[in-house]
């Protein structure tokens, strides 16, 4: 474990001593490293959690780059049990996901913040952001489009990839101090661009919490209707226009309707009355990309939720 020379963005002392007394048998804190999912591969220890400042090489979903200014981020990789059920492994992504929207929605509800977070399937985490920049999108203009009355916009990712021993690391990332011009693109924003006022420690503290929790809960079959619903009840993308690329290299736009028992994704055709029109069903392998309908839709549907 390299030292932490940088106090600006130094983990505070008793960090891994509290990270420890919450159930992470392994606690490793680094200054830098090329990617906090590799650390964790590599040894391969169930309960064992790493965090970096800053990554030199991390990835996202789909080997995407995912770097950022050091200190400015949690950037967090904890290997943890498989579900007993192999059949349950393609919930593990979306049941982390929602542990990390759990975990920032309990921080906003402790300091009174008013930030709305949810899920996008399969695997980010996304906060109402009234700050966004405009595009002059309407509802149906295209996927993702901001403007100036806000947007929902992704605020933490997750990675999960499955290690030896029936054990998986999920990798997660959550914006925490990012400004705008540090963020990579327009559809991105962190915590504190919200008004979230949470330190980088606290949120590390929280996510490590929930995920450990969410994990504890998978491994125990009697749990898994209430995870699952859960992450359904979060799940903005179930009534969400989303944009499907198949790896023939088409692109299918499909209205997100549920998520079946083993993780997928349900759709069907826009517009098309609930049992008039065949669904189709997209694995996160097959899903390349899928993003919410634009500024309007999701607005109308924050709206919506808000009075139910």
């Amino acid at each position: 474990m390299t030292s932490n020379t940088n106090s600006s963005v130094a983990f505070s002392p008793g960090m891994a001593r509290d990270l420890r007394a919450d159930g992470w048998a392994r606690v490793d804190l680094f200054d830098e490293v090329d990617s906090t999912n590799v650390v964790a591969l590599d040894a391969a220890e169930r309960w064992h959690l790493v965090a970096a400042h800053r990554q030199r090489a991390g990835r996202g979903r789909l080997d995407r780059a995912w770097v950022t200014p050091a200190g400015a981020a949690v950037t967090v990789s904890m290997t943890l049990p498989l579900p007993r059920d192999a059949a349950t492994w393609g919930w593990v992504p979306l049941f982390v996901g929602d542990a990390v929207r759990a975990a920032l929605a309990q921080l906003a509800d402790e300091r009174g913040a008013d930030v709305e977070f949810v899920t996008k399937w399969p695997n980010d985490v996304l906060v109402w952001d009234d700050d966004g920049v405009e595009s002059g999108a309407d509802a149906d203009a295209g996927p993702g489009t901001g403007g100036a009355s806000g947007d929902w916009r992704k605020v933490a990712g997750v990675l999960c990839q499955v290690a030896s021993g029936n054990l998986v690391v999920a990798g997660v990332g959550v914006n925490v101090a990012q400004q705008r011009g540090e963020l990579p693109v327009d559809t991105a924003t962190s915590t504190s661009l919200v008004g979230l006022d949470a330190a980088r420690d606290e949120v590390l503290a929280a996510v490590a919490a929930h995920v450990a929790r969410a994990a504890r809960a998978w491994c125990e079959p009697v749990a898994l209707a209430a995870a699952r619903e859960s992450v359904r009840r979060h799940c903005r993308t179930i009534g969400s226009l989303v944009d499907v690329h198949t790896p023939d290299g088409k692109v299918a736009r499909r209205r997100g309707v549920g998520i079946d028992d083993g993780g997928r994704l349900v759709t069907t055709v826009p517009g098309a009355r609930p049992g008039s029109a065949p669904t189709m069903a997209y694995s996160v392998a097959d899903v390349v990309h899928a993003r919410l309908g634009g500024r309007a839709e999701a607005g109308e549907r924050r709206g919506r939720n808000a009075d139910e």
